[in-house]
């Protein structure tokens, strides 16, 4: 069930052109608090009226009062009328579950305190429509029905009647503890099946009736079941007036007592796991940090000890190439020779079986070899064949015998 909520409608310019377009919105039942509040309030009266008739008539028909009627009817009640309204209001229909959604931030505390209003409402309701639908005689009176559904202990006992032919009676101790014990199993598995927004998830409505159904077989002999603060408000104020054998409203502090202390202690429970699981998950990203800078430091670390093993190498082979100068070459000079590395060894050259031609060209070659080598040293430096003494002079007789070119 939805509504939609539109603005103003759509608006034309001058030009023709569309100013605003209508904004539709969706407005869900749970959205709104009074009808939050309003589905409370519905169910929980569904819910006690349910109870106090199942338990008053049905264990008075059957002549031998008996735990299963109860713990049946009990949990196919929540079970159903949480699974009708739990998608409204979220299915507390308890002040102890309401109180215990409020320490869990999971209900805002204004909207809890509208919630067990609501819920006081829809019990005292339940409780006048069940006093009146039982049929009343001299033989039969009102207590006679209401003494198996309204909540007490010791001589407001259920088995009060039973126990008292054996002297003993079901005191305030024992009650105290089967009701904590039953509310805190109820709370417990209302919370946890309730989202972080206070919304019921799908199970929220299984567990909830599952719940009351083991709190009403531990409860249910000893206190005729409370577990909810509201279920026993509602019947105890109008059984007040018809002469029970304990008066109601004289023992209903522990029926309200007893579960809120149960909300708190869950609650209580569902912060320190809260802290300690959020403790446990920071630590876990702390190591986890750590561990990627301790990885990402070595990483660091080997980068920078490979940078450093090459970098002496770099600088010698950057000093040898500033160090050692580049080659000059010498004008005229082949482009191919100064290229290829020169042989430094002094070359030999055997000019006794050369003519003087041939020695003057094989000693210019020689110039022409060994000066590219070093130039980058010597640059001036020419190197001559040397002659010997008769060498010399047979070249010169040579040139005196050839004419002369006129």
């Amino acid at each position: 069930m939805t509504m939609e909520a539109s603005a103003e409608p759509v608006l034309e310019q001058a030009d023709g052109q569309v100013a605003a377009k209508p904004v539709r919105r969706r407005i869900r039942p749970r959205d709104v608090r009074w009808i939050r509040a309003a589905a409370e309030l519905v169910g929980t009266f569904l819910i006690c009226a349910v109870i106090y008739l199942s338990y008053s008539f049905g264990q008075l028909v059957m002549g031998q009062p008996s735990v299963v009627l109860p713990v049946l009817g009990t949990a196919l009640t929540y079970l159903v009328v949480t699974a009708m309204l739990g998608g409204v209001s979220g299915g507390h229909f308890n002040p102890a579950v309401t109180v215990a959604a409020m320490f869990t931030s999971q209900i805002s505390m204004v909207d809890g305190l509208i919630y067990i209003v609501a819920q006081v409402i829809g019990a005292i309701g339940a409780g006048a429509l069940a006093v009146a639908l039982v049929p009343v005689s001299k033989s039969v009176p009102d207590r006679t029905w209401l003494m198996f559904s309204v909540n007490g202990f010791s001589g407001g006992s259920p088995a009060a009647a039973t126990l008292g032919q054996q002297h003993i009676a079901f005191g305030a101790p024992m009650a105290i503890v089967v009701e904590l014990i039953g509310c805190m199993i109820v709370v417990a598995a209302a919370i946890t099946t309730l989202r972080s927004d206070g919304r019921a998830r799908r199970n929220h409505a299984l567990y909830t009736g599952l719940a009351y159904g083991v709190g009403v077989l531990v409860t249910y002999p000893i206190t005729c079941s409370g577990l909810n603060p509201a279920r026993s408000t509602g019947i105890a104020i109008f059984a007040q007036s018809k002469h029970m054998a304990v008066s109601p409203i004289s023992q209903l502090w522990l029926f309200w007592i007893c579960p809120l202390l149960a909300a708190s202690l869950v609650a209580l429970v569902i912060i320190m796991t809260s802290i300690i699981t959020d403790n446990m998950a920071m630590r876990a990203m702390g190591a986890a940090t750590d561990a990627q800078l301790v990885v990402q430091v070595d990483a660091d670390a080997q980068a920078q000890a490979q940078a450093d093993a090459f970098a002496p190498g770099a600088q010698a082979q950057d000093q040898s190439a500033q160090a050692s100068p580049a080659p000059v070459q010498t004008p005229g000079a082949d482009t191919t020779d100064t290229a290829a590395p020169a042989d430094t060894t002094a070359q030999t050259v055997d000019v006794s079986s050369l003519s003087d031609s041939d020695a003057e060209q094989e000693a210019d070659a020689g110039k022409d070899a060994v000066a590219p080598a070093n130039a980058g040293t010597i640059p001036d430096l020419q190197v001559e064949p040397l002659h010997s003494a008769s060498e010399t002079e047979d070249s010169d007789d040579q040139s005196e015998d050839k004419p002369t070119e006129g």
